[in-house]
């Protein structure tokens, strides 16, 4: 015993190490999909404060400008990839779907630029939580227009996200004057919001939700048949050449440079996280199809509520924290009462950035 002792001095200690590491790898090999998801939405929220960050103060950047610089780098690198791993029916995907394609695009972008809109004028965390409508409005489109399940639980939970919504606008005609966020004074600079800015902003951001809804209805319809990165490359192409268009035609708006190196460096990042959240969004709904990786969705709260207290000092007020309590219950009790089909026999299938909501990949009934 004590020369086994003597060659093995410290065995405890080694046992515990290595147990401790197992333990670890353990976790984060039966986790990995959450892991993804989560730091998907970090990446998300960041690219949100991003671009809440270039319209406010004195960078004053026009939501067309801010989407003409992420979507032409994301065409951009999405090209060269799909180009370099000789994706199927690249450029145009096949052309049984080439319509759809355009019109997940075309609704994409509308949805895009109302979020946009939205964030110049709503804390993150109040322009995320409106996100969270879109599955509930999807569900209720394709039971209209492919003839799916809409069940009695989805228009409940609708039906009280549509509270939170009001809780959340707290319009002065029904609420009174209601202070909208706690702040600081070491906030960076924001811009005065007046409450019929607010308002307006709430309804934008709400219609955003059925252009975003029209393009997750639009991925519903194509389904496996093209690859996500050619429907996310419709979608960055029409977006780049919408924006242009929409700054060179539009009085008062015109393109403005950016103002020095930080603001260059600062849309070049939203371009490149664009992809990245493209792939950690892929790897999670693939690695992990359950419930409860697409309950992670969510943590973009999260993320969001951080960004507004870190950047601008804001925390929501008590309408919004009860409205967007009120919302996020709602979906995701609708989410998680959803039935488990078994899932769909295509392994590789990619979740792109928008359809990520809508959660597993799994046979349903048309």
């Amino acid at each position: 015993m004590s020369q086994q002792a003597e060659n093995d001095p410290h065995p405890a200690e080694e046992y515990d190490s290595t147990s401790s590491s197992s333990r670890w790898k353990s976790v984060w090999t039966n986790n990995k999909g959450i892991f993804f998801i989560i730091l998907a939405q970090a990446v998300g929220s960041t690219m949100d404060a991003i671009v809440r960050f270039l319209q406010q103060g004195g960078h004053g950047m026009h939501p067309f400008q801010v989407i003409f610089a992420r979507m032409s780098i994301t065409f951009l690198l999405s090209t060269i990839y799909m180009w370099w791993t000789k994706v199927p029916d690249f450029p145009l995907g096949p052309p049984s779907v080439r319509g759809w394609l355009v019109l997940r695009a075309l609704c994409g972008f509308f949805g895009l630029f109302c979020l946009y809109y939205s964030v110049h004028y709503l804390p993150l965390a109040e322009a995320t939580v409106f996100r969270f409508l879109t599955p509930i409005v999807t569900a209720w489109a394709c039971s209209v227009f492919l003839g799916q399940l809409f069940t009695k639980k989805e228009l409940a939970a609708g039906l009280v996200a549509l509270v939170g919504v009001v809780f959340i606008a707290h319009p002065k005609s029904i609420f009174g004057l209601a202070k909208d966020h706690a702040s600081t004074n070491k906030a960076e600079k924001i811009d005065p919001v007046t409450s019929t800015q607010r308002f307006i902003a709430v309804a934008v951001a709400l219609v955003g939700v059925v252009g975003q809804s029209g393009a997750y209805t639009m991925i519903r319809v194509i389904g496996n048949r093209a690859h996500a990165l050619i429907s996310v490359n419709y979608f960055a192409i029409l977006a780049t050449a919408g924006s242009a268009l929409a700054l060179i035609a539009i009085p008062g708006i015109g393109f403005a440079m950016p103002h020095g190196a930080r603001e260059w460096v600062l849309l070049t990042i939203l371009g490149v996280l664009g992809f990245v959240l493209q792939f950690l969004l892929t790897a999670g709904l693939q690695l992990d199809k359950s419930s409860k990786a697409t309950s992670m969705l969510y943590t973009g709260i999260l993320f969001a509520l951080s960004f507004d207290w870190a950047i601008w000092g804001v925390l929501p007020g008590m309408w919004s924290v009860l409205g967007g309590s009120t919302i996020i219950a709602s979906t995701l009790w609708s989410a998680l009462q959803k039935p488990q089909g078994p899932l769909t026999k295509t392994a590789k299938t990619v979740s792109d950035e928008e359809s990520a909501l809508l959660g597993a990949h799994r046979e349903e009934t048309v």
